[in-house]
């Protein structure tokens, strides 16, 4: 069987349109189908072609032909496919979807997508932090065929290190003595000396950095110092946001970029972190493990870390000025972000360019990590 590291909200996860605010089967994204499952298609279907009328052939790959929602999605928001021939029956895509599935020096590691709105409200709570278990899951042989999963950016070298990296980057993203942006300059400083490691070629050293950075003797001794080293820049905070969001502007978020701030005062963000601080936490545990940081995008450690920090703030930034709204409010903004931060290519682009200034993290830290 195989062996699944994921967070325990992956096992409470049902896809149900009846319940969803936003079916994905209604978004005006690409929907492919794998040539295993148009073959099927056309083996079972009558002489009326209705399973295989709704699909073209276009660069290499079968797509549903669609206009805003998927012709197989049906009155009450499910789908007719699985409903008339079983769930072995759907495509690749569409029994993967929302889950993000990876194989990591030989585990499977499975997570959510925030796109999911459903999916967000698992991974947002604010009442309950994200916890992880690995589990041998037994699957019927159609369903281990017709899982998607990726590869990853991650260097044959560093695989069989690759776990134990995630799992203390998340330890410190979950350190709640800290606040979200004193973790994130921590992790700043891991993430720095695990790039200097592999540079050095010196992996043997990565468990033992590994230890250090869970170890309550640092904690009380040394992350003191380096979050003391991080000097927070307000005027070059604004003047940088400001300048991203103008280069953003556009893509599936478009309606809540325009009504993000910026400025806000400390007790406004004193009382937004008190009811949220869990659900941004939430955010970016489930963004470092699924989308398998700091190796998710070509380049340096520093640059995916970088690259990290950046798409937290537009988010964070979303998040707080959204304050006065409802709870699904927030997760929606977070969700609907995460659309375009992850696969808008204007967005992509523009914080890439952002970031490429910042050859020394530390000056990205004093630019964007308030620390209080």
């Amino acid at each position: 069987m195989p062996v699944y590291l994921q967070p325990k909200y992956v096992s409470e996860f049902h896809c149900d349109g009846k319940n969803c605010p936003s079916n994905c089967c209604r978004r005006d994204w690409k929907i492919s189908v794998d040539e295993d499952t148009f073959k099927k298609y056309l083996q079972m279907e009558s002489d009326q072609h209705e399973l295989t009328r709704h699909i073209f052939f276009d660069g290499g790959e079968y797509f549903i032909r669609h206009d805003g929602a998927c012709p197989f999605l049906n009155a009450d928001g499910l789908c007719s496919i699985q409903l008339e021939h079983g769930e072995e029956n759907i495509s690749q895509l569409c029994r993967s979807y929302p889950r993000q599935i990876y194989n990591v020096g030989g585990i499977i590691e499975r997570s959510l997508t925030l796109t999911c709105p459903l999916a967000a409200q698992l991974i947002l709570n604010p009442k309950r932090r994200i916890e992880f278990e690995t589990r041998e899951i037994e699957l019927p042989n159609w369903a281990r065929r017709q899982i998607v999963v990726t590869e990853t950016n991650l260097p044959q070298e560093i695989l069989p290190y690759a776990v134990e990296i995630q799992l203390t980057a998340i330890s410190i993203l979950q350190e709640r003595r800290l606040s979200i942006d004193a973790r994130l300059i921590v992790l700043g400083f891991y993430l720095r000396q695990l790039e200097e490691i592999q540079r050095r070629g010196d992996l043997n050293a990565i468990p033992t950095l590994n230890k250090i950075y869970t170890s309550e003797e640092f904690f009380l001794r040394q992350i003191p110092i380096l979050i003391d080293s991080v000097n927070f820049q307000p005027k070059d905070f604004l003047r940088l946001m400001k300048l991203l969001l103008e280069k953003i502007s556009g893509g599936t978020a478009e309606k809540y970029l325009r009504q993000i701030e910026l400025d806000f005062s400390p007790k406004v963000r004193k009382k937004f972190f008190k009811k949220y601080a869990t659900t941004l936490e939430n955010y970016l545990v489930n963004e470092f493990f699924g989308g398998v940081y700091p190796y998710k995008i070509s380049g340096t450690i520093q640059h995916n870390y970088a690259v990290f920090a950046v798409k937290f703030k537009i988010v964070e930034a979303a998040a707080l000025s959204f304050n006065e709204k409802p709870a699904r409010k927030i997760f929606e903004v977070i969700g609907e972000l995460s659309v375009d931060l992850n696969h808008n290519e204007i967005f992509l682009k523009a914080i890439t360019d952002a970031v490429k200034n910042f050859a020394d993290i530390t000056i990205l830290m004093k630019n964007f990590f308030r620390v209080e």
